[in-house]
C-alpha cells in the first residue's frame, strides 16, 4: 500500500473530446484557424487535409480535428477500451491495457495525452517516429533499449541511466508488446521494472540590466568572469557576432540541424546577456559577466528543444567543466520527477555545476513554474522590469508538487537588449546587431552571468554555494510574496562583496500533519560561513507570514541563537525550530530566516505546511473476479476543496491524505475483456475513512437496439459529466468499437444529484450497410443523458417515431466522411460518431430528439470542408442539404458551439472569418488554398498578427479594416477565389468578457442542379439575404448592392434587387452557354458596418 498526498490546483475542467470510429470515419470537421500571408498550397481547418494522426505507444491511432477524435485500435486490438479524460485543457486517450502503467508513473501519461503530443509536433504528419526516453529495469536493456525492428538508439544518457528511442510509428505496437511485459516491477525490493518517457519537447522562454543587478561595481573590482566556463544550453550561437570575438571555447550541436547556427536567434540573445563583450554597440550592450568564456550547446531548434537533446548537452557541459550552465528554456511540469529534472539534480551532485533555469512564461497564474525550473537543484529565475515589479509573464510559485519554493530569485527580463543574430528579424531591432526581447529568458541569463562572476572570485565554491550566496543577496519587493519572487531580484553586487553566505538557501520542512496538538518540533540547521578576515556577528530573527497573511503567532519560529559570532575564515551554525503545536492559522506559513550585520543581510527562504484538517482516505481496488488490481485509474475532484487527486499503487490499495469535504470519486477497473466505470459524486470526508472499490459491483451499462435488422452497432460510450461548484466540470467516459456496450460495466456510488448539476450519458451509433459497401445507407445518432447519475442498467428499443428522420443530400463527387455528434444546452459534447458518405450521397438519418439534445455534424474530404450549427431536430420527417453552392463568407446561426468568429477580449481581436459556408445558412465552412492573405488595419495602419488570428490593438476606440482572400488550390472549379473586406469600429473589452464583433456576410442563396449549374442563356432569380455574426450588437441592413460576372471578376454588372423585410430576391440574366457566374455584395448597417465581398466562379452555367 502506497501513502499518497497530491492535491492539485484545478483550473477549467471542460467536457471529454472524442470521435468514435464508424464505417472507416475521421474526425470532425473544424472552423477555419489559419491566417497569414501568402504561402503555397496548405491544407484549410475543417478538411480532411488537416487532419493530423497521432500515433500511440500502444499501436493505436488517434485522428484528430480541431477536438473531435477518432480512435482506431492496432492491429489485432480491435476490441480494446479505452479510458478518456479531459483535464485542464488536455485530451488523455489511454488504452486499457496502458491504463495500470500510467497510474504507476511507469509510463509517461504525456505518451497519451494528444494535446501535448500535437503541441510538440509529435503527430505522423511531422513525425515517423515516436521519441522515447527509456530507462531499463534490470536485465531489460536488450529488449527495450536497443536497436530493433523499427526503432534505434540515438543517445545514451548516463545521467539518468537511460537511452533516448526512436520507435518508428508502423512498429510501435510491435514494441509495445515487448515492452510492456518488462513493466511490471516483481516482489517488493526487487529491482525496478523499465520506465519509458516521452522525449518531449521544451520552448525556448521567451516572452517577446546589467547595471541593475550590480554588475559594473563587480567588474570594478576585478571579477568580470575570466576564466570561468558558462554553458549555454540553446537555439545556438552567433559565433561570427562582433560581441563573442574570443568568447567560445566551444560548440557543439544536439540537434537534426546540421551546425550550431542560430537560425532562431534566442541563445544568441541570451549568451550575449551573459558573456557579450558590447563591441558592437561600443561596450553599452555588455553582457553580465564579460570575460566569461562560452560553452554553446544548440539543443534547441525553431520548433523546440527535445528532452534527450537538453539532457546530452547537459552532460556535455558538466563534464567539460562549465561552473554554471544556463538553461533559458521550459516545459510543463509534471508530479513525477521527470528525467530532465532528474538529470539536474544528478549532475549537480556529481559535478557541482550550477544549473540556471528560466521560471517560464505561464504567469500570472500561481503554480506555473515550469520544468526543470522545478527540479530541487536548479536555480530558478523570474523576471522583473527595470522598477523590480514582477513581469506579468513570469510564472509564480509554487512548484505544483509539494509546493517548494520556486521561482527562488528574480532577475531583469523585460525589454532587455543583447546581441542579435545574423537573419533574425525581430519585432523590436536595436539597429542592425541587437535586438530587444523580453521574458525569463532575458532573466535567467543575467543570474548565470552573476554566478560566473562569483565562480571567479571563489573558485572552490560549488552550486550549493553560488545558489545560497546569490540568494542571500538577493533584493526582495516587499509587495511580492516568495512564492511569486523567491528571494528577491539579483543584486550581484552584494553578492560579491558579503563574505558571509549561508546554506541552505531554502528550507521546506514538509507537512505537519493535522490535528497539531501532537506535532513534533522540526529543528533544521542553518550554517554560516566567512570567507572575511574578521570575525562577524548576525543577528538572526525568522520574519514569517501565515496563511491568514498576518505574521507568524510568536514561539512558532525561533532561531537560536538569537546573536552569532562567525569567525573569520570559518563557519558557525544555527538552528531554527518550528513548533507549529502554536496555535494559530491552518495552511502554509512562507518567510526567511534574516540574518543582519552592519549594512548587510541575507536570507533564508523557508516554507512549511502546518496541515488544513485532513484525514487518510484509502481505496482498495478489486476486479471483476474479486482480486487486488493494478489496472486502475481513479480520480478525486474536490467539490468543496479545490483541485484533484489521482492516487495509484501497484498493489490496488492506495491511501491519500485530502482536507476534510466533499469528493466526487471516480474509478475506471480493467478487466481481462471489459472495463469497469464507478462513481461516487458525494464523498463527505469527516475522518479516516476506508472504501472498496469492487468492480464486481459493477453492472452491464447499457443495452440499446434499432429497428433496422441490418444494421450494426459502431460506436458506443457511456459516462458522465457534472457541474462542480466552482463552476468547473468534470467528466469521464468509457468508449468502444463495435459490439455495443457488452464489456462495459457501470455502477453509480450513493444517491443520485440533482439534473443541473448531473448528468449521464449514453452515446450509440448504428449503421445499416449501403448496398455498394461503402458507408451506410441509413445511420442511427442516438444520445441520452439521464438526470443525476452514471447510467447503468440503461434500457432503450428505439422505434421510429420518437426519432427525427433526415432525408439528407450531400453534393460529393467523391467519397467523403461526416462526423455527427450531439450536445445540451450545457453541455458541449465532444464525441463524434462517422461515416463514409459516397456518390451520389443520398442517405436517411435518424436523430434522439428527447431532453433537449442537439445534433451537429461536420463532413470533410477531397479540399473542402462544412459544420453545422447545434440543431434540435423535431420528430418526423424533414430534408437537410450539404455541400451545395456557392461557397463565400458565412456566419452560422446560431454560433456553432457557442463561437464567435471574429471577436475582441480586452484588448485582443481574434479574427477567423469561415470563407467557405456552403448555400445552407446554419453551416460554415473552409477549403484547401494555394495562398491566404489576412490584414487587420486600426484608422488605416497595419495591424501586426500574432498568431492564429490573434491581434493586440490599443484600448482606445476606433475604425477597424480587416481583410482576407482565399485563393483555392488549383484543380478546384467553384469559389476559386473568395475575398472579403469588413469594416466596424471597436474599442477596449472590460471585465473579461468577449464581445461578437459587428460583422456580417451577403449569403446568395440560388437554387442550383447536382452539378452546382444554373440554366444559361435564362433570367434567374434567387433570394439573398444578410447574415450578422450571431451575438453581435444588432443593426438594420440601410444598403445593398449585387454584382454579377460572366468573365471571372473583369467585368461587372449589377443585379437587380427587391427587398422584403431583412431578406432580397436577386434578378440576373445569364448568357449563353456552359462558363461560370461570379458574385460580389456590398453592405452597409445603421450602425457604420460594412461588409465587401467576391466569389469568383460561385457557379456553374449550363447550356
Amino acid at each position: 500500500m502506497t501513502r499518497w498526498r497530491r492535491m492539485v490546483r484545478r483550473g477549467s475542467v471542460p467536457v471529454l473530446a472524442l470521435s468514435l470510429a464508424m464505417g472507416g470515419a475521421v474526425p470532425a470537421t473544424a472552423r477555419d484557424r489559419a491566417t497569414g500571408g501568402p504561402s503555397g498550397p496548405r491544407p484549410a481547418a475543417g478538411t480532411g487535409a488537416d487532419e493530423r494522426i497521432v500515433t500511440l505507444l500502444t499501436g493505436d491511432r488517434v485522428r484528430v480535428n480541431d477536438g473531435s477524435y477518432l480512435v482506431e485500435p492496432g492491429p489485432g486490438r480491435q476490441k480494446m477500451i479505452f479510458h478518456q479524460q479531459r483535464v485542464d485543457d488536455r485530451d488523455y486517450v489511454i488504452p486499457a491495457d496502458a491504463l495500470g502503467l500510467v497510474g504507476s508513473k511507469r509510463l509517461d501519461r504525456r505518451l497519451f495525452d494528444i494535446t501535448t503530443l500535437l503541441e510538440m509536433g509529435y503527430d505522423d504528419q511531422a513525425t515517423a517516429d515516436l521519441p522515447l526516453l527509456v530507462i531499463p529495469g534490470a536485465g531489460t536493456e536488450a529488449a527495450v533499449a536497443s536497436a530493433g525492428t523499427g526503432r534505434r538508439v540515438v543517445r545514451e544518457l548516463p545521467s539518468v541511466k537511460g537511452h533516448a528511442v526512436r520507435v518508428a510509428k508502423p512498429e510501435t505496437g510491435r514494441y509495445w508488446a515487448e515492452l510492456s511485459g518488462t513493466m511490471t516491477p516483481g516482489a517488493r525490493g526487487s529491482a525496478p521494472a523499465t520506465r519509458v518517457w516521452l522525449d518531449g519537447r521544451r520552448k525556448v522562454s521567451l516572452d517577446k540590466s546589467v547595471s541593475q543587478v550590480g554588475a559594473p561595481s563587480v567588474w570594478q573590482a576585478g571579477h568580470t568572469g575570466r576564466g570561468v566556463k558558462v554553458a549555454v544550453l540553446d537555439t545556438g550561437i552567433d559565433s561570427a557576432h562582433p560581441d563573442f570575438a574570443g568568447r567560445i571555447a566551444e560548440t557543439r550541436n544536439f540537434t537534426e540541424d546540421p551546425d550550431t547556427n542560430d537560425l532562431v536567434g534566442h541563445g544568441t540573445h541570451v549568451a550575449s546577456i551573459i558573456a557579450g563583450s558590447g563591441a558592437a554597440s561600443g561596450g553599452k550592450y555588455k553582457g553580465v559577466a564579460p570575460d566569461a568564456t562560452l560553452l554553446a550547446g544548440k539543443v534547441c531548434t525553431w520548433d523546440g528543444c527535445s528532452d534527450s537533446a537538453i539532457m546530452a548537452g547537459m552532460e556535455w557541459a558538466a563534464t567539460s567543466g562549465a561552473r554554471v550552465v544556463n538553461l533559458s528554456l521550459s516545459g510543463g511540469d509534471t508530479p513525477e520527477l521527470d528525467p530532465v529534472e532528474e538529470a539536474v539534480n544528478n549532475l549537480t551532485a556529481q559535478h557541482g555545476t550550477l544549473f540556471v533555469v528560466a521560471a517560464g512564461n505561464e504567469g500570472p497564474a500561481s503554480g506555473t513554474v515550469g520544468s526543470p525550473a522545478s527540479a530541487d537543484a536548479a536555480l530558478a529565475v523570474g523576471a522583473v522590469d527595470a522598477n523590480d515589479d514582477l513581469a506579468v509573464f513570469s510564472s509564480r510559485g509554487p512548484r505544483s508538487v509539494g509546493g517548494a519554493i520556486k521561482p527562488e530569485i528574480t532577475a531583469p527580463g523585460v525589454d532587455i537588449v543583447a546581441a542579435r543574430a545574423a537573419g533574425f528579424q525581430p519585432d523590436d531591432p536595436v539597429g542592425d546587431s541587437y535586438a530587444r526581447l523580453s521574458g525569463t529568458s532575458m532573466a535567467a541569463p543575467h543570474v548565470a552571468g552573476a554566478a560566473a562572476l562569483l565562480a571567479q572570485q571563489h573558485t572552490d565554491w560549488r552550486s550549493a554555494g553560488l545558489k545560497a550566496t546569490l540568494m542571500g543577496a538577493a533584493v526582495p519587493n516587499p509587495e511580492l510574496t516568495v512564492h511569486e519572487q523567491g528571494a528577491g531580484r539579483l543584486d550581484v553586487a552584494a553578492a560579491s562583496t558579503r563574505t558571509v553566505r549561508v546554506e541552505p538557501a531554502t528550507m521546506d520542512l514538509g507537512l505537519q500533519r493535522w490535528p497539531h496538538t501532537d506535532d513534533q518540533p522540526v529543528n533544521r540547521t542553518l550554517t554560516y560561513h566567512n570567507s572575511g578576515s574578521a570575525p562577524v556577528t548576525l543577528a538572526l530573527a525568522a520574519e514569517i507570514t501565515g496563511p491568514d497573511g498576518k505574521a507568524a503567532p510568536a514561539n512558532m519560529f525561533q532561531v537560536q541563537p538569537s546573536q552569532l559570532t562567525v569567525p573569520a575564515g570559518g563557519s558557525a551554525t544555527a538552528t531554527l525550530t518550528a513548533d507549529t503545536r502554536v496555535s494559530g492559522a491552518e495552511g502554509v506559513y512562507l518567510g526567511s530566516v534574516l540574518a543582519t550585520a552592519t549594512g548587510a543581510s541575507l536570507r533564508t527562504l523557508l516554507v512549511v505546511d502546518r496541515e488544513l484538517e485532513s484525514y487518510d482516505l484509502t481505496l482498495t481496488h478489486l476486479d471483476r473476479t474479486g482480486a487486488p488490481t493494478p489496472a486502475y485509474s481513479t480520480v478525486l475532484d474536490g467539490v468543496t476543496a479545490s483541485g484533484a487527486a489521482w492516487p495509484h499503487d501497484p498493489d490496488g490499495t492506495v491511501t491519500v491524505r485530502l482536507p476534510t469535504g466533499r469528493y466526487h470519486l471516480t474509478s475506471t477497473i480493467r478487466g481481462e475483456s471489459d472495463s469497469s466505470l464507478l462513481t461516487q459524486p458525494e464523498l463527505n470526508l469527516t475522518g479516516d475513512t476506508t472504501i472498496t472499490l469492487d468492480a464486481r459491483t459493477a453492472q452491464r451499462s447499457a443495452t440499446v437496439s434499432v429497428p433496422h435488422p441490418g444494421a450494426e452497432s459502431i460506436g458506443s460510450a457511456i459516462g458522465f459529466y457534472r457541474h462542480l461548484p466552482d463552476g468547473t466540470l468534470t467528466s469521464t467516459s468509457l468508449f468502444t468499437q463495435g459490439g455495443g456496450f457488452e464489456p462495459l460495466y457501470t455502477a453509480h456510488l450513493g444517491a443520485a444529484l440533482p439534473a443541473d448539476q448531473m448528468r449521464g450519458r449514453v452515446l450509440s451509433w448504428w449503421g445499416e450497410p449501403a448496398a455498394n459497401g461503402v458507408g451506410f445507407s441509413h445511420v442511427y445518432n442516438l444520445a441520452w443523458y439521464p438526470p443525476g447519475r452514471l447510467p447503468t442498467g440503461f434500457n432503450r428499443q428505439v422505434q421510429h417515431g420518437e426519432l427525427a428522420v433526415v432525408q439528407a443530400k450531400h453534393r460529393v463527387a467523391q467519397t467523403v466522411q461526416k462526423m455527427t455528434g450531439p450536445s445540451l444546452p450545457d453541455f458541449l459534447d465532444s464525441w463524434r460518431g462517422g461515416s463514409l458518405v459516397a456518390p451520389p450521397g443520398d442517405r436517411t438519418e435518424y436523430y434522439t430528439t428527447e431532453g433537449g439534445v442537439r445534433w451537429s455534424s461536420e463532413i470533410w474530404g477531397g479540399d473542402i470542408g462544412q459544420e453545422s450549427a447545434p440543431t434540435a431536430y423535431p420528430v418526423g420527417e424533414q430534408t437537410e442539404q450539404w455541400l451545395a453552392a456557392p461557397f463565400g463568407p458565412g456566419f452560422a446561426a446560431p454560433a456553432i458551439q457557442g463561437n464567435s468568429w471574429m471577436s475582441r477580449t480586452g484588448d485582443r481581436m481574434w479574427l477567423i472569418p469561415p470563407m467557405f459556408a456552403d448555400r445552407t445558412l446554419h453551416h460554415t465552412g473552409s477549403a484547401d488554398y494555394e495562398s491566404r492573405r489576412r490584414a487587420l488595419y486600426r484608422n488605416g495602419v497595419a495591424v501586426p498578427l500574432n498568431d492564429n488570428g490573434e491581434y493586440d490593438v490599443p484600448p482606445e476606440a476606433a475604425n477597424y479594416r480587416f481583410e482576407a482572400e482565399d485563393n483555392r488550390i488549383a484543380g478546384a472549379e467553384l469559389s476559386t477565389r473568395v475575398s472579403a473586406t469588413w469594416t466596424f469600429r471597436s474599442g477596449h473589452v472590460s471585465g473579461g468578457k468577449t464581445a461578437h464583433l459587428p460583422v456580417m456576410a451577403v449569403r446568395s442563396m440560388p437554387a442550383l442542379d447536382e452539378q452546382d449549374a444554373a440554366p444559361a442563356g435564362q433570367r434567374f432569380r434567387f433570394p439573398v439575404t444578410v447574415q450578422r455574426q450571431s451575438g453581435a450588437p444588432g443593426a438594420t441592413v440601410v444598403g445593398l448592392t449585387l454584382d454579377i460576372s460572366y468573365d471571372g471578376g473583369r467585368t461587372w454588372q449589377p443585379a437587380r434587387l427587391v427587398r422584403n423585410g431583412n431578406n432580397w430576391t436577386a434578378t440576373v440574366d445569364h448568357p449563353a452557354g456552359n462558363g461560370f457566374a461570379s458574385l460580389r455584395a456590398f453592405a452597409v448597417d445603421s450602425a457604420g458596418n460594412t461588409v465587401r465581398q467576391t466569389i469568383i466562379d460561385a457557379y456553374r452555367l449550363k447550356g
